[in-house]
């Protein structure tokens, strides 16, 4: 095996280790004319291995590794989710002052943008009018609502940096570094392809967004809680175990990374539980509101009827974001966005309810439900419920006309109170 194999499959195993199972790898063309130029392929394992590699093909992987520096850009990912002003703060603090064995670091280097002065002034300033109003649960929906277009900001930051800082390496590279550019592999996926770099900025969003989503998610439960004090407890174990983090950060980025890792597995085991919840509280809290402020939003789509699961039903889980609408063989369930996962698999084609009378509209305080009565699998007929927005309560004629309803009349007092709770916001 020559030394452009060598070199390509040095590329591959380091690659391999460090960030498995994300595409295919391409090197240098070769002879072969049934598969892509140097597609490295299982059978070139065992010859490339014969014989040594030379320092050439040693340096070229040493290189590349170094130069994607995957513990410096992963490690602090974890705390800037949790708290992105002031992750970006104590990062630029550490940068400014911290000893030279922790500013030797692609993102806390001398030349990268977070040595700045002004720069630690502005997000520590950013950080402290973010906290205060999360002290308390009357100015918390302010920042609960700026909390989205803070975490988005700081990813926007941090991509521009780390483009910036691939721009200047490239620019001023070593010979290592020019031969780590030439050997870059490019991971192919159908028509696209994609470089290292661009894996790496594309698992850098993902892991913000998948940490920050489920932050935000048992924020707003705290919220929720009659307790004024848990707010501010909450912030304050919020901050510390983000600065926490970036104190492991500072000793040792790959520690920082490992946990960072082990965080994002946790939180990727609850994303899909946690962002339909997150849909179901915003719908229902926002919906009136922007209603009243834009009338226009409070016309009913033709569509059908946005409802959420109370309880699983057919094949979608609880708090699914659902359309509700009249079909010839009962009442028909179809995902909201025909996008979302829900529409995947057996959800594709929708579920219908096959109901005895029309479901019944049973109005609520903060939340409006229905109820219908599926007796589609057995005998014995089973009560589904959903809940609904009060978007809708100036055309509510017309969803019960448009969806085949009727609104529920008691005269029960109790029967009319229990009806209400049952049509409030919950917890889960």
């Amino acid at each position: 095996m020559n030394r452009t194999s060598r070199a390509a499959l040095s590329i591959a195993l380091v690659f391999a280790f460090m960030l498995p199972a994300i595409g295919q790898t391409d090197g240098e063309p070769n002879a072969s004319q049934s598969r892509p130029p140097s597609a490295i392929q299982p059978e070139d394992i065992p010859k490339a291995l014969e014989g040594d590699f030379d320092t050439r093909d040693i340096a070229a992987a040493t290189a590349w590794a170094d130069q994607l520096n995957l513990a410096d850009w992963l490690g602090p990912l974890a705390p800037l989710a949790l708290s992105p002003f002031f992750g970006v703060a104590c990062l630029s603090g550490l940068s400014l002052w911290g000893p030279d064995w922790i500013t030797d670091n692609a993102l806390l280097g001398a030349a990268g943008p977070l040595r700045s002065v002004p720069m630690f002034v502005v997000f520590t300033a950013l950080a402290i009018l973010t906290s205060v109003p999360r002290l308390s649960k009357v100015s918390k929906p302010f920042a609960q609502a700026m909390d989205q277009l803070e975490a988005y900001s700081v990813i926007v930051i941090l991509l521009v940096i780390k483009i910036t800082a691939s721009m200047t390496a490239e620019s001023v590279g070593t010979a290592e570094t020019q031969i780590a550019q030439d050997a870059m592999p490019v991971m192919t996926a159908g028509v696209f392809s994609f470089t290292a770099n661009t894996l790496l900025l594309i698992a850098m969003v993902v892991n913000m967004v998948v940490i920050n989503s489920v932050k935000f998610f048992f924020e707003f439960l705290v919220w929720l809680t009659p307790f004024p004090t848990v707010d501010a407890i909450f912030e304050v174990c919020n901050k510390s175990l983000c600065a926490a983090l970036m104190a492991v950060y500072a000793f040792s980025p790959t520690l920082a990374t490992v946990l960072n890792l082990m965080i994002l597995f946790v939180a990727a085991l609850i994303f899909r539980w946690v962002a339909r919840r997150i849909k179901f509280y915003r719908t229902m809290l926002l919906d009136p509101v922007l209603a009243r402020v834009w009338p226009g939003y409070g016309t009913p789509d033709p569509r059908g009827l946005l409802v959420f699961a109370q309880d699983e039903v057919g094949p979608f889980p609880a708090k699914s974001c659902l359309r509700l609408r009249r079909h010839e063989d009962g009442w028909l369930l179809t995902p909201a966005v025909s996008w979302s996962p829900l529409a995947w698999g057996s959800g594709r084609d929708g579920h219908v309810l096959r109901c005895g009378s029309s479901p019944r509209l049973v109005r609520g305080w903060l939340t409006h439900s229905i109820h219908a009565e599926d007796a589609a699998e057995s005998d014995t007929s089973t009560v589904t419920v959903f809940k609904i927005s009060r978007r809708h309560d100036m055309h509510l004629a017309i969803i019960l006309e448009q969806c085949d309803l009727l609104e529920h009349q008691s005269t029960d007092e109790a029967e009319s109170k229990t009806r209400q709770q049952q049509s409030a916001v919950e917890f889960a």
